[in-house]
Protein backbone atom coordinates (compact mmCIF):
# COMPACT_ATOMS: atom_id res chain seq x y z
CA UNK A 1 0.00 0.00 0.00
CA UNK A 2 3.25 2.55 0.97
CA UNK A 3 4.36 4.32 -2.13
CA UNK A 4 7.45 5.55 -3.26
CA UNK A 5 6.93 9.04 -4.37
CA UNK A 6 10.19 9.86 -6.94
CA UNK A 7 10.54 13.78 -7.32
CA UNK A 8 12.79 14.40 -9.67
CA UNK A 9 13.62 18.32 -9.76
CA UNK A 10 17.30 18.34 -9.54
CA UNK A 11 17.23 17.89 -13.58
CA UNK A 12 14.72 20.96 -13.96
CA UNK A 13 16.10 23.20 -11.67
CA UNK A 14 19.76 22.87 -13.72
CA UNK A 15 17.76 23.06 -16.87
CA UNK A 16 16.58 26.48 -15.54
CA UNK A 17 20.64 27.40 -14.35
CA UNK A 18 21.58 26.40 -17.88
CA UNK A 19 19.46 28.86 -19.39
CA UNK A 20 20.15 31.42 -17.43
CA UNK A 21 23.93 30.81 -18.06
CA UNK A 22 23.23 30.46 -21.47
CA UNK A 23 21.18 33.77 -21.03
CA UNK A 24 24.39 36.01 -19.56
CA UNK A 25 27.08 34.61 -21.94
CA UNK A 26 24.98 35.96 -24.30
CA UNK A 27 24.83 39.25 -22.89
CA UNK A 28 21.19 39.24 -21.84
CA UNK A 29 22.13 39.50 -18.29
CA UNK A 30 25.48 41.22 -18.33
CA UNK A 31 24.82 43.18 -15.47
CA UNK A 32 22.53 42.36 -12.32
CA UNK A 33 18.84 42.38 -13.25
CA UNK A 34 19.96 43.72 -16.55
CA UNK A 35 18.34 42.51 -19.52
CA UNK A 36 16.73 39.84 -17.82
CA UNK A 37 12.77 40.10 -16.98
CA UNK A 38 12.35 40.16 -13.36
CA UNK A 39 9.66 36.97 -13.89
CA UNK A 40 12.33 34.42 -14.68
CA UNK A 41 13.78 35.17 -10.79
CA UNK A 42 10.45 35.03 -9.12
CA UNK A 43 10.47 31.42 -11.47
CA UNK A 44 13.21 30.26 -10.25
CA UNK A 45 11.83 31.23 -6.44
CA UNK A 46 8.49 29.61 -7.31
CA UNK A 47 9.66 26.62 -8.40
CA UNK A 48 12.17 25.74 -5.88
CA UNK A 49 9.24 26.19 -2.84
CA UNK A 50 7.36 24.00 -4.76
CA UNK A 51 9.99 21.43 -4.91
CA UNK A 52 10.29 21.80 -0.69
CA UNK A 53 6.57 21.57 -0.41
CA UNK A 54 5.70 18.55 -2.84
CA UNK A 55 9.10 16.51 -0.86
CA UNK A 56 6.89 17.57 2.59
CA UNK A 57 3.84 16.03 0.82
CA UNK A 58 5.79 12.97 -0.45
CA UNK A 59 6.51 12.51 3.02
CA UNK A 60 3.54 12.76 4.67
CA UNK A 61 2.03 10.60 2.28
CA UNK A 62 4.11 7.89 2.84
CA UNK A 63 3.49 7.97 6.60
CA UNK A 64 0.25 8.20 5.79
CA UNK A 65 0.31 5.04 3.74
CA UNK A 66 2.39 2.99 5.96
CA UNK A 67 0.08 3.96 9.04
CA UNK A 68 -3.01 2.96 7.05
CA UNK A 69 -1.65 -0.64 6.52
CA UNK A 70 -0.49 -1.27 9.90
CA UNK A 71 -4.28 -0.35 11.13
CA UNK A 72 -5.35 -2.75 8.15
CA UNK A 73 -3.05 -5.21 9.18
CA UNK A 74 -4.13 -4.85 13.19
CA UNK A 75 -7.71 -4.85 11.91
CA UNK A 76 -7.56 -8.15 10.07
CA UNK A 77 -5.66 -9.71 13.29
CA UNK A 78 -8.46 -8.94 15.66
CA UNK A 79 -11.03 -9.77 13.23
CA UNK A 80 -9.47 -13.22 13.40
CA UNK A 81 -9.07 -13.45 17.42
CA UNK A 82 -12.88 -12.27 16.98
CA UNK A 83 -13.89 -15.03 14.42
CA UNK A 84 -12.13 -17.57 16.49
CA UNK A 85 -13.91 -16.39 19.90
CA UNK A 86 -17.29 -16.55 18.35
CA UNK A 87 -16.78 -20.28 17.13
CA UNK A 88 -15.53 -21.07 20.35
CA UNK A 89 -18.87 -19.61 21.63
CA UNK A 90 -20.74 -21.24 19.30
CA UNK A 91 -19.35 -24.86 20.01
CA UNK A 92 -19.75 -23.87 23.63
CA UNK A 93 -23.35 -23.28 23.21
CA UNK A 94 -23.82 -26.45 21.05
CA UNK A 95 -22.37 -28.47 23.90
CA UNK A 96 -24.26 -26.89 26.45
CA UNK A 97 -27.81 -27.82 24.47
CA UNK A 98 -26.50 -31.51 24.19
CA UNK A 99 -25.59 -31.62 27.59
CA UNK A 100 -29.38 -30.37 29.08
CA UNK A 101 -31.00 -32.38 26.16
CA UNK A 102 -29.12 -35.85 28.01
CA UNK A 103 -29.87 -34.69 31.53
CA UNK A 104 -33.48 -34.79 30.57
CA UNK A 105 -32.85 -37.90 28.76
CA UNK A 106 -31.10 -39.76 31.71
CA UNK A 107 -34.45 -38.31 33.83
CA UNK A 108 -36.43 -40.17 31.88
CA UNK A 109 -34.49 -43.38 31.22
CA UNK A 110 -33.25 -43.80 34.63
CA UNK A 111 -30.23 -41.83 34.89
CA UNK A 112 -28.38 -41.66 37.99
CA UNK A 113 -28.75 -38.72 40.25
CA UNK A 114 -24.82 -38.49 40.09
CA UNK A 115 -25.48 -38.93 35.92
CA UNK A 116 -27.66 -36.10 35.89
CA UNK A 117 -26.47 -33.70 38.15
CA UNK A 118 -22.33 -33.73 36.00
CA UNK A 119 -24.45 -33.25 32.95
CA UNK A 120 -26.26 -30.53 34.46
CA UNK A 121 -22.84 -29.03 36.07
CA UNK A 122 -21.62 -29.44 32.59
CA UNK A 123 -24.44 -27.24 30.88
CA UNK A 124 -23.83 -25.16 33.61
CA UNK A 125 -20.40 -24.75 33.05
CA UNK A 126 -20.82 -24.05 28.97
CA UNK A 127 -22.74 -21.41 29.75
CA UNK A 128 -20.88 -19.55 32.29
CA UNK A 129 -18.39 -19.90 29.40
CA UNK A 130 -20.61 -18.13 26.88
CA UNK A 131 -21.02 -15.78 29.34
CA UNK A 132 -17.27 -14.91 29.23
CA UNK A 133 -16.82 -15.06 25.15
CA UNK A 134 -19.58 -13.03 24.35
CA UNK A 135 -18.54 -9.90 25.94
CA UNK A 136 -14.76 -10.77 24.57
CA UNK A 137 -15.92 -11.61 21.06
CA UNK A 138 -17.91 -8.22 21.26
CA UNK A 139 -15.06 -6.48 21.87
CA UNK A 140 -12.29 -7.51 19.18
CA UNK A 141 -15.24 -6.99 16.68
CA UNK A 142 -15.48 -3.24 17.63
CA UNK A 143 -12.31 -3.13 17.80
CA UNK A 144 -12.13 -4.22 14.19
CA UNK A 145 -14.37 -1.90 13.05
CA UNK A 146 -12.42 1.05 14.59
CA UNK A 147 -9.44 -0.11 13.03
CA UNK A 148 -11.28 -0.38 9.64
CA UNK A 149 -12.17 2.85 10.20
CA UNK A 150 -8.78 4.36 11.29
CA UNK A 151 -7.14 3.10 8.38
CA UNK A 152 -9.60 4.62 5.74
CA UNK A 153 -9.23 7.64 7.06
CA UNK A 154 -5.52 7.89 6.60
CA UNK A 155 -5.86 6.14 3.18
CA UNK A 156 -7.57 9.48 3.04
CA UNK A 157 -5.07 11.74 4.31
CA UNK A 158 -2.30 9.80 1.96
CA UNK A 159 -4.52 10.14 -1.40
CA UNK A 160 -4.82 13.98 -0.70
CA UNK A 161 -1.34 13.87 0.21
CA UNK A 162 -0.09 11.97 -3.06
CA UNK A 163 -2.66 14.58 -5.39
CA UNK A 164 -0.69 17.30 -4.19
CA UNK A 165 2.64 15.58 -5.11
CA UNK A 166 1.44 15.31 -8.60
CA UNK A 167 0.60 19.31 -8.71
CA UNK A 168 3.62 20.34 -7.55
CA UNK A 169 5.21 17.97 -10.10
CA UNK A 170 3.22 19.72 -12.73
CA UNK A 171 4.02 22.89 -11.60
CA UNK A 172 7.73 22.43 -11.53
CA UNK A 173 7.68 20.83 -15.35
CA UNK A 174 5.63 23.55 -16.10
CA UNK A 175 7.93 26.31 -14.84
CA UNK A 176 10.78 24.42 -16.80
CA UNK A 177 9.52 25.15 -19.57
CA UNK A 178 8.58 28.70 -19.10
CA UNK A 179 11.88 29.45 -18.66
CA UNK A 180 13.31 27.56 -21.37
CA UNK A 181 10.92 28.87 -24.06
CA UNK A 182 10.77 32.32 -22.24
CA UNK A 183 6.88 32.09 -21.95
CA UNK A 184 5.28 33.74 -19.19
CA UNK A 185 2.23 32.11 -19.64
CA UNK A 186 3.12 28.89 -18.90
CA UNK A 187 4.89 30.04 -15.63
CA UNK A 188 1.39 31.27 -14.61
CA UNK A 189 -0.04 28.11 -15.87
CA UNK A 190 2.50 26.60 -13.17
CA UNK A 191 1.62 28.82 -10.50
CA UNK A 192 -1.81 27.92 -10.86
CA UNK A 193 -1.03 24.41 -10.68
CA UNK A 194 1.27 24.90 -7.29
CA UNK A 195 -1.59 26.76 -5.78
CA UNK A 196 -3.68 23.68 -6.54
CA UNK A 197 -0.66 21.44 -4.69
CA UNK A 198 -1.15 23.77 -1.85
CA UNK A 199 -4.86 23.45 -1.39
CA UNK A 200 -4.48 19.79 -1.49
CA UNK A 201 -1.60 19.80 0.84
CA UNK A 202 -3.67 21.66 3.40
CA UNK A 203 -6.72 19.68 2.96
CA UNK A 204 -3.97 16.58 3.56
CA UNK A 205 -3.80 17.91 6.66
CA UNK A 206 -7.53 18.92 7.45
CA UNK A 207 -9.76 16.68 4.99
CA UNK A 208 -11.83 19.31 4.99
CA UNK A 209 -12.87 18.30 1.33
Amino acid sequence: MAEEIDIDTDRLQEQIEERRHHAAEAGEASAPRRGRPFWLDALAVSTALFAVFAAIAALESGNYANEALYRANQAVLLQTQAVDTWNEYQADSLKKYQQQTLAILLGHVGGTPEEIQATQDEAARRQQSQDQLQPQAEQLAQQTEQLNRDSEEQLAHHHRFAVAVTLFQVAIGLGAIAALLRMPPVWWLSLAAGALGMLSLVNGFTLTV
